[in-house]
């Protein structure tokens, strides 16, 4: 985008993975508004939230947290950390314009913190409530990865995927789930963008639930979850990354 857009995330929230996660401290409290900003270019993304900046350029990708003010440290929630070895695993590839590309090797590095031991409104399956039993705040992710594609050209394929959930003054439900990433080839160009950021807000309990995701990107992608529930077929992803857990309609903002 010409001269960058900013774009405000308020009460946000998180994207993928599936693995059980650690328990959090059921008596934790959260912080009730914080905000993530992004800007974003076509060929740089950099994003400060509450402990943390992150900068994506086609030349890798990098993020410094500061452990005391990452989230909301009074919960006495600890920062959890995982990393996945992407490495002889079968992912789904990532389906764009220019090109389908398959992963073959590399790293998803995760950083959150939960606030609290709460459920997200019900259209949020219980699969995904079971993978994450609490609201994630924030989710910092960070997935690095060399693909070919359908010519067997190598490629590398670096996301940013952030979020924030957090409970409104009225007893709603916020969650705000940003992925960016570029697929850059051995010269050092990119050739395709990820660009979605999915939105959910609602009442209490659920009431009045809104959610869409934003697609300005080249890379358009829908997949069965194959979760056996309503509402999670045609959900909108990008390679093995979800932006959220159920079918969401899908914008184009103009430039």
């Amino acid at each position: 985008m010409q001269g960058g857009t900013v774009v405000r995330f308020a009460v946000a929230g998180m994207t993928l993975a599936t693995a059980l996660l650690m328990a959090p401290n059921a008596s934790a409290s959260a912080k009730e508004i914080q905000d993530v900003y992004v800007k974003e270019s076509e060929s740089r993304i950099a994003a400060v939230g509450p402990g943390f900046k992150l900068k994506l350029t086609r030349h890798g990708i990098s993020s410094s947290m500061a452990e005391d003010e990452f989230g909301d440290p009074a919960t006495g929630n600890q920062i959890v950390r995982l990393s996945t070895d992407l490495a002889g695993r079968v992912y789904r590839p990532f389906v764009c314009e220019n090109g389908t590309y398959t992963i073959t090797a590399g790293t998803f590095q995760r950083a959150y913190r939960f606030s609290l031991l709460e459920r997200r409104p019900s259209i949020y399956p219980e699969r995904f409530h079971t993978s994450f039993p609490g609201f994630v705040t924030p989710f910092m992710g960070e997935f690095d990865a060399t693909v070919t594609d359908e010519a067997g050209r190598t490629l590398r394929v670096m996301i940013s995927d952030l979020g924030y959930e957090a409970r409104t003054v009225d007893g709603g439900f916020r969650g705000t789930y940003p992925i960016h990433g570029f697929v850059v080839d051995q010269k050092g160009t990119i050739r395709d963008r990820i660009s979605l950021l999915g939105r959910f807000r609602s009442g209490p309990g659920g009431a009045d639930a809104r959610y869409w995701i934003e697609d300005r990107g080249t890379c358009h992608q829908r997949a069965d979850l194959g979760w056996g529930v309503p509402n999670t077929d045609r959900v909108v992803v990008t390679g093995p990354l979800l932006v959220l857990p159920f079918n969401a309609p899908v914008v184009t903002p103009k430039r």
